[in-house]
């Protein structure tokens, strides 16, 4: 009986040693652990870059091709110096025409002829018949709607005087110098205004008036 208590205890120790060698590792005590997953740090997008402003077109120039002008103008005459003695205040008419000489249109040569009428002033009558050359400098031309320029000329004056029921005429030599600005509108024709100081170099005392002038300007011909 010994024998068989022995075989049989020698038997369940070998089944229980290749039960525990079949049997799955415990991993309750020691689980596996995964790894946290690598995240990507956030990307910032750069910032939206504003387009720059179109760029402001230049303004057309007016009558782009045109070099010959013409302009019929009235004038407010304003007698100077020992001249106010014997005239008083007047009015005049100016035919003007004048070209310029380059595409760039800052300098421009022409002629003006016109009548010149003074107000009676102690019995005496003035007017004169101007003839001039005259010449123009535009700084900025086509800059916007307004073209300023300076003008010089100068020029002969048939000039008569009237005292009651006499009168004499003579030729005076004349020159002028001022300033103005040609204002553009929608259409071809500008308007013209400028103030002009006259020196005419008559007998004795001179002939000295300012012309406060507006007139009509247009395009001759390209």
């Amino acid at each position: 009986m010994k024998k068989v208590a022995v075989l049989i205890g020698a038997t369940l120790m070998l089944a229980a040693t290749a039960a525990l060698a079949q049997a799955p590792p415990d991993t309750s005590a020691h689980p596996t652990q995964t790894p946290p997953p690598v995240v990507a740090p956030p990307v910032t997008p750069p910032p939206a870059q504003t387009p720059p402003p179109p760029a402001k077109a230049a303004p057309a120039p007016s009558n782009p091709g045109v070099y010959r002008f013409g302009s019929l103008s009235g004038s407010w005459l304003k007698p100077q110096s020992d001249f106010k003695k014997g005239a008083g205040d007047g009015w005049a008419i100016t035919l003007e025409g004048f070209q310029f000489l380059r595409p760039d249109k800052k300098i421009a040569i022409g002629s003006q002829v016109g009548y010149q009428s003074f107000g009676k002033k102690n019995g005496v009558t003035v007017s004169n018949f101007p003839v001039d050359a005259v010449l123009k400098f535009f700084p900025k031309p086509g800059a916007g709607k307004i073209d300023l320029y300076g003008t010089g000329g100068l020029g002969f004056n048939y000039q008569r005087t009237d005292v009651g029921h006499s009168s004499s005429s003579d030729y005076f030599f004349g020159t002028q110098a001022g300033v103005g600005a040609v204002m553009h509108g929608k259409g071809a024709a500008s308007l013209i205004v400028d103030a002009v100081y006259h020196w005419v170099f008559s007998n004795g005392t001179g002939s000295n008036f300012v012309a406060l002038r507006a007139g009509l300007l247009v395009p001759m011909m390209r």
